[in-house]
């Protein structure tokens, strides 16, 4: 029977470190249509969005276009608002963005 010694000079593999969730609140996954509706100085605007997770104060969507870091909205689906968000975050995703959103509104606790 042969056991396999680490070679000089060379670092044995490590296996990745866990992600540690940070996270305050829990996220729940979901499944809804929502519009993401702002004013970008000029114009009124209003994308369509799928919502993927939710949790107490925030929800992750993804949409087909980016939304500026900052950006103040309102999220609402056809027959309700929702409330207001921030845009935290915007990244690509494929051909999508995925939009982290801030959304202290007590609707969406409740949603």
């Amino acid at each position: 029977m042969s056991v396999q010694q680490p070679v000089p000079g060379r670092a044995a593999s490590a296996p990745a470190p866990a992600r540690v969730n940070k996270r305050l609140h829990e996220r729940v996954a979901i499944n809804c249509q929502v519009h993401l509706c702002w004013n970008d100085g000029q114009t009124n605007r209003v994308l369509q969005a799928q919502a993927l997770d939710i949790s107490t104060f925030g929800m992750l969507v993804e949409a087909e276009r980016a939304i500026p870091p900052g950006t103040f909205i309102q999220v609402q689906t056809t027959s309700t608002i929702l409330g207001r968000a921030c845009v935290r975050h915007c990244t690509p995703k494929g051909m999508k963005y995925r939009i982290g959103l801030h959304m202290p509104d007590r609707a969406v606790r409740d949603f």
